[in-house]
């Protein structure tokens, strides 16, 4: 979820083998077939297909680990309008979104080659339902999904529209015109799903709240599943059980599985404490889940649970879940947490980074680093990255130790810039950054793509 400043003012993964490796060809064939499942045009190294990737946030190579406002950076481009999305990456090609305008009359998809910069296309488009734009309201907040066919693109104006990798629309439709419009007061943060043929969006406001799955090929709706009106920014993700997909929701106060191909409610996970911005994250058959602490004056539910670590089982023949551990020190207010190496990793509004054992929840570290993410941490080679919403990046060493390599600044000087046009040069990261938020990254062929509200950056060559 990219939608961190509209929040913070409202409240102050990879997949590794289950523990039991499968010992059988038929329960190893069962789990590629799950995996080809999830994303029929199976992504590669070099790309970032949607939200935290693949939905773990882990990239696969070697990535860079120092840089500076000067060195290290390939390019950077000035985008139209502003937008806090992360950037999804397909084939090479670096998609975003952004909005512009008083009432956020215009929206936009760029498409940027990623070794330069270079925009290859921009389409244009005007949002359902207009609203002031402020601090504490959303600007082009849902991150983009990618696969062989195209992109796909979400507005919190209600737009939903998909887009070949040339730029041409393939099917449009507006979500408020079908449903109603979203009523959240701050606007909308959740980012689209995917599976091989299909998105999932999940829409939790004051209005109709529900979890939407609409066919890739044709825009139409596959289900609908109403939900509890209440107030949410997190994103769905999409695990495996028995080599199917399933659906996980955890977002105000609730946990909830549901079945991928009929929206049907598996399990739910009730009394979750301040999980309104934080997505669920997937491990294997493990699910992390974060939250801030409760904002109520009275005392939260017996067994209200914020922040932890849940398994995916099967009981008496149906699918439900087992409360792993809980985490008494870690807390996630903004960035979703991250299982990477084993280790599970929390980091709070103040920039507290609070590790725990994967599997038992033991408590291994809280140490502070550079300062608070709103963007959400990537695992990649033997290193953890947490980059910081002022744009500096505090890298640590994986594992169960606290050790942090580098601190790497975006920006150093705190100028504005000369120029506000789309631009794509090296080094221009050092001529400004006043005010700047980092809302998302993408990680891609070994490099980082770091976008704030105005800017794009490639890290590394």
């Amino acid at each position: 979820m990219q939608f961190l400043p509209v929040v913070q003012r409202i409240v102050a993964d990879r997949w590794p083998w289950p523990r039991s490796f499968p010992r059988s060809l038929s329960m190893v064939r069962s789990l590629v077939l799950g995996v080809m499942s999830l994303f029929g045009s199976v992504a590669v190294a070099a790309d970032w297909p949607g939200f935290r990737g693949t939905g773990d946030s882990v990239a696969t190579g070697q990535y860079p680990t120092k840089w500076t406002a000067t060195e290290g950076i390939a390019w950077t481009v000035n985008l139209p309008g502003y937008g806090q999305s992360a950037p999804v990456i397909w084939g090479g090609t670096v998609y975003v979104t952004a909005v512009d305008g008083a009432q956020r009359e215009k929206g936009f998809v760029l498409a940027l080659d990623a070794k330069t910069g270079k925009e290859q296309w921009r389409h244009a488009l005007e949002p359902t339902q207009k609203a002031k734009w402020s601090e504490t309201v959303s600007r082009a907040a849902p991150t983009p999904c990618a696969d062989a066919d195209g992109v796909y693109c979400f507005f919190e104006g209600g737009n939903l529209l998909a887009l070949t990798h040339a730029g041409k629309v393939r099917w449009e439709r507006s979500l408020v015109r079908d449903y109603g419009e979203f009523q959240g007061g701050h606007g909308v943060g959740s980012s689209p799903a995917q599976t091989a043929d299909t998105l999932f969006i999940l829409i939790d406001d004051r209005g109709p709240s529900y979890l939407l799955a609409v066919e890739k090929q044709t825009g139409k709706t596959r289900w609908k599943t109403d939900r509890e009106a209440r107030g949410g920014w997190s994103s769905p993700v999409v695990a495996t059980r028995n080599g199917k997909p399933e659906i996980i929701a955890s977002s105000a106060g609730t946990i909830i599985g549901y079945a991928a191909d009929s929206g049907k409610p598996l399990w739910k996970l009730d009394n979750v404490v301040g999980n309104t911005i934080p997505s669920a994250s997937v491990s294997g058959d493990r699910i992390l889940f974060g939250g801030g602490t409760s904002r109520s004056k009275d005392a939260p539910p017996m067994g209200a649970k914020g922040n932890g670590c849940l398994r995916l089982i099967d009981a008496d023949g149906k699918p439900g879940y087992e409360s792993v551990w809980s985490a008494k020190l870690g807390i996630s207010n903004y960035a979703t947490p991250l299982a990477y190496q084993q280790v599970a990793y929390f980091v709070n509004q103040v920039g507290i980074v609070t590790a725990h054992d994967l599997q038992s929840g033991q408590e291994l570290f809280a140490e502070r680093i550079d300062g608070p993410c709103w963007a959400s941490m990537i695992g990649a080679g033997d290193y953890v990255y947490f980059f910081g919403k002022d744009g500096t990046t505090s890298v640590l060493k994986a594992g169960k130790e606290f050790e942090q390599i580098a601190s790497n600044p975006l920006w150093a000087a705190k100028s504005k810039p000369k120029s506000a046009g789309n631009e794509s040069r090296p080094g221009a990261g050092s001529e400004y950054g006043a005010g700047e938020t980092v809302y998302g990254v993408a990680a891609a062929d070994g490099a980082f793509f770091v976008r704030t509200g105005t800017r794009l950056f490639r890290i590394g060559q």
